[in-house]
């Protein structure tokens, strides 16, 4: 902690919410959410640089879509495909993988592909920064304006500590200049549809379980990447 000094949180939310391995010194501390959030810069890059490959190599852009998108789920160490489906089970009532999880796993994950793949590879940079980060903000905006999430496992997952009001607000402004820049001004329809849809996870959620938890965050994270995705197709 001394040794990375305020690059500390980032090194946490590195190692609770990405597949890095880091060594012991670094602690399951709480999540930052300013760092949980900014992490999806270095992630969408990520994701980018194997799609913009695999097109440069040749490869049609089709398939660079499919890698970029993979890279992208990667990266992030599958949390949000993991919580969706966990979420899924849980509306069925059930504690293992169900059909109905597995279907919608898959449909958004063709979904993803099928939106990023109709983008012009020239804008793939800038849609797949603005996904990842603005499905992280979603995530985080939730657990704004819902209550602490007390049961995370304190294993790899989007659960950050509570962001008050005007933290998420600045954070959302930030993230939606980025979308602006990628997408044009239609960036601010998929941040505030995001922010929507993440609100009404946190309603059912609430109604369903009465609090939070790790796989519903995980799902406002889904829902505000794939409204990146969409909007970038328009």
């Amino acid at each position: 902690m001394r040794r990375l000094g305020p690059l500390y949180g980032g090194a946490v939310a590195l190692v609770r919410s990405t597949p890095w391995r880091w060594p012991d010194a670094v602690t399951d501390e709480p999540r930052s959410p300013i760092w949980l959030v900014a992490l999806g810069a270095p992630i969408g890059v990520a994701a980018w640089a194997v799609a913009a490959l695999a097109h440069g190599a040749g490869m049609p852009a089709a398939i660079g879509a499919v890698l970029g998108i993979a890279m992208l789920t990667a990266a992030s160490a599958a949390l949000i495909e993991r919580g969706l489906a966990e979420r899924v089970d849980h509306w069925q009532g059930q504690a293992r993988p169900t059909t109905a999880a597995v279907v919608t796993l898959v449909f958004v994950t063709a979904l993803r592909i099928a939106a990023f793949a109709s983008v012009d590879p020239a804008r793939w940079l800038g849609v797949l920064v603005a996904a990842a980060l603005t499905g992280r903000w979603a995530a985080v905006f939730l657990q704004a304006v819902g209550e602490p999430i007390r049961d995370d496992d304190a294993g790899r997952s989007l659960v950050a500590t509570q962001a008050p009001a005007w933290l998420a607000a600045a954070m959302g402004l930030a993230v939606a200049a980025i979308a602006v820049l990628a997408l044009g001004k239609i960036g601010v329809v998929a941040v505030v549809f995001a922010a929507a849809l993440a609100f009404a996870i946190g309603l059912d959620a609430q109604r369903r379980d009465g609090s939070l938890s790790a796989p519903a965050v995980a799902m406002a994270a889904a829902v505000g990447e794939i409204a990146v995705l969409l909007v970038a197709t328009i």
